[in-house]
């Protein structure tokens, strides 16, 4: 596990500051990355694919998640373990936990399910967590094993457990006892808050499918990282010296704050092909860094926890102690990579929130925040960058077509649930996994 901390800051008058003094803001782009051990062989995986079977998966959708399912089943180790749940109002197992050498003919059962019924979501998850608790008897507990529930669904809970705490507690619940919880929403009608706080509490990732040709590459991502863990348990506690406060996190990882001043964030496992980041920014008051240069005390420490796989299949605890040095010289400071991921951040912010003035009826508010972070990007002297150039001429493109269709009123829910999905994956760090969500041009659809 290596982890990469850049920073740079920039000063402040009262009236830009977040409380009203001068001072400093100090912006930190912590990155944890990861190497999957070298070993002969790997740690069997237990995972459960719960499908939702309900009537409005009619059609295309039924299909998507039958052919995510199917593809996905073939990828998986004759050793690894798996089940399939289909739900509607009525719970069904159509393939009880197993290897997968046993279920010789899944993939083609899987390619038959049909839509029918209401939507008994929490049936449907409980039994894939039953199951995932008899797997533990069928893996073990080697290091870089897991159990994890695979749920796939295109509408919101109206049957069984239909309220979201509730549901986001059960997923909670499930992970204490190692099983986690990803979700994959299909096409424009689930409830996106829903799946995004479920997989968030079960440690798990939030994807959507919006045709059916995108359902393989949600899936081989998803099984790829299961099957590329290098380290579980990440988190990072962030402890601030005083009177240094929080100006905004931009990364959304869960985070706790167990008592004042310090921030507890849960990062979930490290994955060999996917770095974790986290961002965020400081605010100093300018009589406060005179005094922790001198006292030669950090701004605030990072402290990165995990337990990482090493070759030979053992784990290691470690801890890495990152301070946030107080060294404060100068009036601006500019590190390329930071102001990237804050530009990006922010526009990605603003995407999420022209969403809901969209969904709220307030269209021309949605336009209006898409053309100003179009005409921050274009004028940051990185739009010029040749190292960043072609990522910013491409997201000021996508902001304009974006003003644009709030304008004329074609932004539909299927254009949400996709910007809504690309924000997720930009503060998660999964912004490559945009080729995963690729859309058509109009000529092609």
């Amino acid at each position: 596990m290596d982890t990469v901390l850049q920073i740079d800051h920039h000063a402040v008058d009262g009236e830009q500051s977040p409380n009203g003094q001068p001072g400093i803001v100090v912006r930190a782009l912590l990155s944890v990355r990861g190497t999957a051990p070298e070993r002969s062989t790997r740690a069997p995986i237990a995972v459960s694919f719960v499908i939702d079977r309900s009537g409005s998966m009619a059609g295309d959708r039924i299909e998507s998640a039958r052919m995510a399912a199917a593809r996905a089943v073939e990828r998986l180790h004759p050793d690894d373990v798996l089940s399939v749940v289909v739900f509607d109002d009525i719970i069904e197992a159509v393939a009880g936990p197993d290897r997968r050498s046993r279920h010789r003919q899944l993939a083609a059962t899987l390619l038959q399910l049909d839509a029918r019924g209401s939507t008994n979501l929490s049936g449907g998850w409980l039994r894939g967590r039953e199951h995932m608790q008899q797997a533990q008897g069928l893996i073990g507990s080697l290091p870089g094993s897991s159990r994890r529930i695979l749920l796939l669904t295109d509408g919101h809970a109206n049957m069984g457990i239909i309220d979201p705490s509730t549901l986001v507690e059960l997923a909670r619940t499930a992970r204490s006892m190692g099983i986690s919880t990803t979700t994959v929403g299909i096409g424009d009608g689930y409830d996106d808050a829903l799946l995004r706080a479920m997989a968030d509490a079960g440690g798990g990732n939030a994807w959507y499918i919006e045709r059916p040709d995108q359902s393989q590459d949600v899936l081989a991502e998803e099984l790829g990282n299961l099957l590329s863990v290098c380290a579980q348990g990440v988190t990072v506690r962030l402890a601030l010296a005083a009177a240094v406060s929080v100006v905004v996190v931009h990364s959304d990882w869960p985070c706790a704050t167990p008592e004042p001043g310090v921030f507890h964030f849960d990062l979930g496992d490290l994955y060999a092909a996917e770095p974790k980041p986290l961002l965020f920014e400081l605010f100093v008051p300018s009589e406060r860094i005179a005094l922790l240069a001198t006292e030669g005390a950090p701004i605030a420490t990072a402290t990165v926890r995990a337990d990482v796989l090493v070759s030979g299949g053992r784990v290691e605890h470690r801890v890495v102690h990152l301070p946030i040095a107080s060294t404060l010289e100068g009036q601006h400071r500019l590190e390329p990579d930071v102001e990237s991921a804050v530009l990006l951040a922010r526009a990605a912010k603003a995407r999420e929130e022209a969403v809901q003035r969209q969904r709220n009826g307030e269209a021309h508010i949605a336009e209006s925040l898409m053309r100003e972070q179009s005409a921050v990007l274009a004028s940051s002297p990185l739009f010029a960058h040749p190292e960043f150039a072609e990522q910013f001429e491409a997201s000021v493109s996508d902001l304009t077509g974006l003003a644009e269709k709030y304008q004329r009123g074609t932004f539909d829910e299927l254009d949400a649930k996709y910007q809504m999905q690309r924000t997720y994956n930009q503060r998660r760090g999964k912004h490559k996994y945009d080729e995963q969500l690729r859309r058509k041009p109009p000529e092609e659809t």
